[in-house]
């Protein structure tokens, strides 16, 4: 049950690691999230706080639950951006939003990070009579410190959001007119 536990905290890690170079990109590469970046990384948070919930509550159905719909509506927001990039161009203009990372944009990464998400919860529902919520639950102090990070990352990336969009529409290319 440790290495689940383990495991789990380190699921957190890699979307928090993700979060993070996209704020990498936003602010240090100065690219700009689109509406559609910005709604999958809504939706990776949704991921971490179905992930959080295990470490605090033990692990349990509902937790999966909402990783998988998070990972679904996120996979969606990702597929979404991915057709909308793959129409063939005009010569000379470039392809993608984004620089890519190992040839691939940040929104090509999110559609298997958030695949990923959808097949490891449904494996380890596969193991639903190895966990049951309640029964002789701790909460590691390494699990702790992953949820506070992963708190930290969430924050700075609504307040992120907030000074782009502020209360109105998220625009792609500039202020709404």
């Amino acid at each position: 049950m440790k290495i689940a536990k383990y495991f789990n905290s380190a699921c957190i890690l890699l979307i928090c690691i993700i979060l993070v170079s996209a704020l990498y990109f936003q602010f240090g590469l100065h690219e700009e999230p689109c509406p559609l970046c910005l709604l999958q990384r809504m939706a990776m948070m949704g991921v971490i706080i179905g992930l959080s919930l295990n470490i605090y509550f033990g692990f349990d159905t509902n937790h999966f639950s909402i990783v998988i719909i998070s990972a679904l509506i996120g996979a969606l927001f990702s597929v979404r951006q991915i057709m909308l990039h793959i129409a063939p161009v005009a010569a000379g203009e470039s392809t993608g939003y984004g620089s890519p990372i190992f040839g691939m944009h940040l929104y090509s990464w999110g559609a298997l990070i958030f695949t990923a998400s959808i097949l490891g919860s449904a494996l380890f529902l596969f193991s639903g009579d190895r966990f049951k919520p309640g029964l002789n639950h701790s909460v590691l102090k390494f699990e702790k410190y992953v949820v506070y990070l992963a708190t930290l990352v969430v924050f700075v990336n609504v307040v992120a959001a907030f000074f782009e969009c502020q209360f109105g529409p998220c625009c792609e290319n500039g202020p709404c007119v």
